[in-house]
């Protein structure tokens, strides 16, 4: 557990470094810089251009809730600086690998629009349920290991 908060600090003292560093190029993302379009490169690689709904959904979650903060300033210029480029390079020159960038893409597409779009009480409530799926899940999986163990 201990390793773990080491860990998750040093992301988080990463993250606030990059914020520092990085928060410009951010902001300022560019195609010829390795941005994609609109800022958004892996992204709009993925959807192969910036008028995709789902595309304006990902910047509304950057813009509310990533930009506004160090720590999610940080995360934004991991992700333009380190992740996007090689990933929207890789995307745009294998075209076929596209459906399988949009699947990938569908559960944070999914979570951007519960942030965005929803009231605090709906987000709540979609959390209570996610949750209680994920205590069902335990549940379940460990019934299934119990009996396991016994018929051994």
């Amino acid at each position: 557990m201990k390793k773990l908060a080491i860990v998750l600090t040093a992301l988080l003292a990463a993250a606030f470094i990059f914020s520092i560093i990085d928060y410009v190029y951010a902001q300022e993302s560019t195609p010829e810089r390795g941005g994609g379009a609109a800022g958004c490169c892996a992204c709009a690689s993925a959807y192969a251009g910036t008028d995709d709904s789902n595309l304006d959904i990902i910047r509304q979650f950057r813009d509310r809730y990533l930009m506004t903060n160090p720590v999610g300033r940080g995360v934004a210029a991991l992700y333009y600086n380190v992740f996007s480029p090689p990933v929207a390079h890789f995307i745009d020159t294998h075209p076929q690998v596209k459906p399988l960038a949009r699947a990938v893409l569908t559960p944070v597409i999914a979570a951007s629009t519960v942030a965005v779009d929803t009231t605090l009480p709906e987000k709540i409530a979609i959390l209570g349920a996610v949750a209680l799926a994920c205590a069902a899940l335990v549940v379940l999986i460990r019934r299934h290991h119990s009996k396991r163990a016994r018929i051994s």
